[in-house]
């Protein structure tokens, strides 16, 4: 426990408050609660404080990409979801713990709400979620796309950088075929796809680079000849990524970057959330994300 937490416990004098907060409370109590308090706080705020927080909290500050650009980007990479990924809008809050409860991230990376849930931090998770739910109503082969602005609590020291951005993001789902089969396909039409979108995007000529990790043994193996298959299609690069701890923790074994040259562009993988998520070890899940400004600031 924090030394904030216990600064408050020992002044408001009630010892174990965090707890009985966290554990005690069922969840429409603390829900209840949570929405009087803050009702009650919002209602003491006057308009200068209101404009004040506005003006310098780095979370609510006004994002000026570059529109004609953007609208670029997502007009190409919708079309090239066409036939290979079904488009989806994500609602602006996820379930509390959409990432933090399966994967290796700490809750404080997500902003919770009062009533039970977060607004999104990551796409990759609650697309997660949807590809989970129609896999378990009977789906087959479950291929979702996104575009979709996140916030994100960390301060990275930078005062410059607003807390959300957007972030395009893939999520593949289905059930194991034996021999990495699954996990083969899916890799090659994210990557392939996230690789054919970069190349017409990008200025004629930019040298892409798909960097892989795997944990497994180092034979060559479907998901190596799925990414060797695409990078040859689209002039990328090819090259082992040595020692990514990612491989091991975040993913299941296999992950990938996609540079520009040395600028990181997405980031992707296998993950085991299929299987947790609807308790079926035989449930098999590929996920990626671009930073979509970071595509756009390199385009300019």
């Amino acid at each position: 426990m924090s030394g904030i937490i216990e600064r408050i416990e020992r002044e408001s004098g009630v010892e174990g408050l965090a707890e009985i907060l966290a554990a005690r409370l069922n969840p429409s109590d603390l829900q209840s609660l949570l929405i009087e308090v803050t009702r009650r706080r919002a209602s003491r705020r006057s308009p200068a404080e209101l404009l004040r927080d506005f003006a310098t909290s780095r979370f609510f500050g006004v994002a000026r990409p570059d529109r004609a650009a953007l609208l670029a980007w997502e007009h190409l990479a919708l079309s090239l979801c066409e036939g290979r990924f079904e488009p989806v809008e994500l609602s602006p809050v996820a379930p509390l713990g959409a990432c933090s409860v399966v994967a290796t991230v700490d809750q404080d990376w997500s902003i919770g709400t009062t009533r039970r849930g977060e607004v999104v931090s990551d796409p990759t998770n609650v697309l997660a979620l949807e590809a989970a739910r129609l896999r378990q109503g009977g789906r087959d082969d479950v291929h979702l796309a996104t575009s979709h602005r996140v916030v994100r609590p960390q301060n990275y020291g930078d005062g410059n950088m607003l807390a959300h951005f957007r972030l395009f993001a893939l999520v593949s789902g289905g059930r194991d075929r034996g021999g990495y089969g699954f996990e083969a396909e899916a890799l090659g039409r994210q990557v392939g796809l996230l690789l054919e979108a970069f190349g017409q995007f990008l200025a004629p000529g930019t040298a892409l680079r798909l960097g892989y990790t795997r944990t497994s043994a180092p034979n060559i193996d479907a998901r190596l000849e799925a990414l060797r298959g695409v990078a040859e299609a689209n002039g990328a690069e090819l090259f082992e990524e040595i020692g990514r701890a990612a491989a091991g923790s975040y993913y299941a074994g296999c992950c990938f970057h996609i540079f520009a040259g040395d600028m990181q562009l997405a980031d992707g993988g296998v993950v085991d959330w299929g299987a947790m998520l609807t308790g079926n070890g035989k449930e098999r899940m590929v996920i990626s994300g671009c930073g979509v400004e970071r595509l756009l600031g390199l385009r300019g």
